[in-house]
């Protein structure tokens, strides 16, 4: 009884076993199978860290699933870091790709005009754009297609953002030089898939914004792009192949309009196009190409379908799930601000390319909507979706809608209140006015807008998209489309420092009832050294200037100075953040890593003047990150000082003022100044008091020898604002001063800068509907806006550029009294007139030398013993810290 009882038990016993290892068995079959699930829906790694983007250019759409129908989003920081732990980076960080997309087919071949390419002027024989093919043919691509390049070895998390985003191939890889270059994609001599791999997609596929920063807005309602136009890069005969190819640059600034649509309905009009096989068929949002009257209310100005994605926390290992798409908007209207700035006909893009005269096309900004769902927005604002390694949680993708350009003011697309019913052009300039009749190929029947009544969107003129879309252009599922993905997300800039003891709100710092967190701010775009224009000269005295700058401008009254730090593109050895920090405090100073390099970097003069894109996609990003938190803002360089004068004791006082005034910018007019000869010691006495192995300060060809040196230096341990107090321009400077002008202005009117210029203001983006007065097409800006600042009772700009020993070559014969310069053989140095009277009898210096420049009083008498007590305070803080041994 007791042997059968053994038996039944041990058989029992056998049956759990049994019963456990199958349950095992599935347990582990059903990893398994996720696993592999997870390994077939990405790219896999070779030997060398490859994907397969790396070597083909090639790999299977990325799957991921959707947030539930009528589910919200919900965030669980502490269930997103459990799962950090658990699973690590790798299974969460999802990594930037770029889908390039091939040419579209938009134009027929052979038929444009290029123009005289060898004329100047920018409005002489510009061409004729290519014709049209009407309505525009559908993209038929699909997944397999498009050619995929990852970007995740370099963007490995939110503390790499915005360095490393793929601008360029960065410091020491590039192939092409950004001075005297001719090297070109069109001739073979570069190649865009090695530079799409190894840097920027943008030239294989140029619908693709060549995206510098991007970060949510304070309430996480959107995310913002900043972009630079990367067909300004280059000018000139040798280089218009590029240009021609890179035209979607200008194209994506202007506004498309769309309708969303079901899949049903998307396959219905369009049959042909790749449909995806693995969602229920009329689950995904379309869209179809559509005329304002028939468009959704937030699509009617859109260029990018935004799809936001973020990682599913409850699934282990974390899922990547889209959240839902919106479309993106404009900071303003680029082709508005292109109507209004000129009375006759003015085109944003010309078959002839040189139009880089138009500043305002320099930038790019637009936004992406965060969709309202759940804590998504709440998440985004607060920073948590960021985890603690700087993993987001959070990816938009952004897809380029494709079109063919609008060529000229005729072709302009807006609405009815916008410029009124029909479009006001004075003059005819180009001679495109017959584009939309005789420079169109018709491809399939198409009725005209002209047959059909107006509704209240639609213009009687301008832009038909009937004609140039049709009625059944249904854009590509977003699988088949080339498109920037897994755009990280992070944290919202906010002010650029902890503001968490700061009792302002920051949140609520763009309402007109509270007062803005800083008053007066200031952006600058510097490296610890660089080269100027054409490479004609090294210069490594910015950190010294940096400091002493920094110390000037919060002595004056600045609140608040951001540093773009571009030393990464010279050098990777060294950063500004030593310089700066802990030298200042953070509420005193930001830096902000940017070593994107300049793309090109000619003299103004040369063939090929391109722009300086780095330093001018630095300007925008400062604008749109810290606009928000300061009511005036600017940008400069560390040699130009803003001195207040008069009665003013500093600056704050002088935008006070202005405010009070209703002036919205206040110009600085700028001159050269030199260093004073008094500060000023020749090569040899460097040369004396070096050691046996020291080399010569400077060695230049003009400069002589060591026996018989030419040139002077500045000596150490002047201040430059006090060494380079000698301007040649006497104030108040004349009117030819104004072509290098400086601005202060407010940032909630001027929406675009561009060096030396207001592009884009509130004035100019004032549309008929909403005019306060007399509304004319063409707006200039009124001086009561724009108002040059009083240089003898309001402040004044000291321009203080370095003047490097080699600028002072004959320096005896050239500053002589009397001496009758050649182009080019001024004199650079400086002899203060005595009491800045150039009516004075005493017209040189004992020793010959002409009186020739003009010193500011009250920087030397009252600015500058303040400075250098300044200094002395911040170097005995310094100081005291490295006793400590805190630094």
């Amino acid at each position: 009884m007791k042997e059968a009882t053994y038996h039944k038990r041990q058989g029992c016993s056998w049956l759990k076993f049994l019963l456990c290892g199958a349950i095992m068995c599935v347990a582990f079959n059903f990893y398994l199978a996720q696993k592999l699930d997870r390994l077939a829906n990405s790219p896999v790694a070779n030997n060398n860290g490859e994907t397969p983007a790396d070597q083909t250019g090639k790999v299977p759409p990325p799957h991921s699933k959707s947030l539930p129908q009528g589910t919200q989003y919900s965030f669980d920081r502490k269930l997103a870091e459990a799962a950090l732990s658990l699973h690590g980076r790798d299974a969460i960080f999802q990594p930037l790709r770029a889908y390039v997309e091939k040419k579209l087919n938009d134009t027929v071949p052979g038929t444009i005009d290029k123009g005289n390419l060898g004329e100047k002027r920018p409005k002489v024989e510009v061409g004729r754009p290519a014709k049209f093919y009407v309505p525009l043919p559908l993209r038929d691509g699909t997944p397999e297609d498009l050619k995929m390049f990852e970007y995740g070895h370099r963007l490995r998390s939110c503390n790499d953002m915005p360095a490393k985003l793929p601008v360029d191939r960065g410091f020491g890889k590039h192939v092409s030089r950004n001075v005297n270059n001719r090297d070109t994609f069109s001739s073979g001599k570069l190649n865009v898939w090695e530079e799409a791999k190894e840097g920027c997609p943008v030239n294989a596929d140029p619908f693709l914004p060549w995206i510098h920063d991007m970060f949510p807005d304070e309430k996480g309602s959107a995310i913002h792009f900043i972009a630079q136009n990367k067909r300004r890069c280059n000018s000139g005969k040798a280089h218009w192949d590029d240009i021609h190819a890179l035209e979607p640059q200008v194209t994506i600034m202007q506004p498309v309009s769309v309708k969303r649509i079901d899949e049903t309905t998307a396959r219905k009009l369009a049959p042909n196009l790749w449909s995806p096989a693995h969602e229920s068929e009329g689950s995904n949002v379309r869209y179809r190409l559509a005329p304002h009257e028939e468009a959704d209310a937030d699509a009617m100005f859109t260029r990018f379908i935004c799809r936001f994605r973020a990682m599913d926390y409850t699934k282990s290992p974390p899922e990547l799930m889209t959240i839902g798409e919106t479309l993106s908007t404009y900071a303003y209207n680029y082709e508005f601000v292109n109507y209004r700035k000129d009375l006759g006909d003015l085109s944003m893009l010309t078959p002839k390319g040189k139009d880089n005269p138009m500043f305002w096309q320099s930038q790019l900004r637009f936004s992406c909507p965060v969709p309202d769902s759940g804590d998504l927005q709440s998440t985004i604002a607060s920073g948590k979706s960021v985890l603690s390694d700087g993993t987001p949680s959070v990816y938009v993708d952004v897809v380029p809608i494709r079109t063919a350009p609008r060529y000229g003011k005729k072709m302009s697309y807006f609405t009815p209140d916008m410029a009124g019913e029909t479009l006001q052009i004075s003059s005819e300039v180009f001679g495109w006015g017959d584009l939309s009749k005789n420079n169109v190929v018709h491809v399939n029947d198409v009725s005209s807008s002209s047959d059909i009544e107006h509704p209240p969107r639609r213009m009687k003129d301008g832009f038909d998209p009937r004609l140039f879309w049709g009625d059944k252009h249904v854009l590509p599922a977003i699988e088949a489309s080339g498109r920037w993905e897994n755009l990280p997300v992070c944290s919202p800039p906010g002010v650029g420092y902890d503001t968490a003891k700061d009792p302002t709100n920051i949140k609520e710092a763009e309402s007109k009832n509270v007062e803005k967190k800083h008053k007066l701010t200031a952006c600058l775009w510097a490296s610890a050294s660089f080269t100027t224009r054409g490479n004609a000269q090294a210069v490594s005295d910015t950190i010294s200037r940096l400091i002493e700058w920094i110390e000037f401008h919060l002595l004056v009254g600045f609140d608040h100075i951001y540093v773009y730090d571009n030393t990464g593109a010279h050098t990777d050895e060294t950063s500004l953040e030593s310089t700066l920090f802990p030298r200042f405090l953070d509420s005193e100073v930001t830096r902000i890593d940017w070593p994107c390099r300049v793309c090109n970097n000619n003299i103004p003069a040369h063939e090929n003047t391109g722009e300086r894109s780095s330093q001018y996609a630095a300007e925008n990003s400062c604008r749109a990150r810290y606009g928000p938190y300061t009511e005036w803002m600017a940008s400069f360089d560390t040699d130009e000082y803003l001195i207040p004068m008069g009665e003013y004791s500093n600056m704050r006082e002088v935008v006070d003022d202005a405010t009070k005034s209703e002036i919205q910018i206040l110009t600085f007019k700028s001159t050269r100044a030199v260093p004073i000869r008094s500060y000023m010691e020749l090569i040899e006495v460097i040369i004396v008091l070096c050691s046996q192995h020291c080399r010569p300060f400077h060695d230049h060809k003009d400069c002589g020898t060591e026996s018989d040196p030419g040139c002077l230096s500045v000596q150490e341990g002047g201040l430059f604002a006090e060494v380079y107090n000698c301007d040649f321009e006497k104030s108040p400077k004349p009117s030819w001063a104004e072509r290098a002008k400086k601005q202060l202005y407010r940032s909630d009117y001027v929406f675009a800068h561009y060096v030396h210029y207001a592009t884009v203001t509130g004035g100019l983006l004032e549309t008929k509907e909403k005019a306060s007065h007399d509304w004319h097409t063409h707006f200039r800006e009124s001086r009561s806006t724009d108002k040059f600042t009083d240089e003898i009772r309001q402040a004044v700009m000291l321009h203080t550029k370095t003047t490097v020993p080699e600028y002072t070559t004959e320096w005896k014969t050239r500053c002589k009294a009397g001496f009758k310069p050649a182009h080019g053989q001024n004199c650079r140095v400086g002899f203060p007139w005595p009491q800045n009277d150039e009516k004075s009898l005493e017209k040189a210096t004992p020793d010959g030398f002409g009186y020739n420049c003009f010193t500011n009083e009250k920087l030397n008498l009252f600015w500058i013993p303040k400075l250098r007590d300044a200094i002395e305070k911040r170097n005995i803080r310094i100081d005291h810290l490295r006793n400590m041994n805190i630094i």
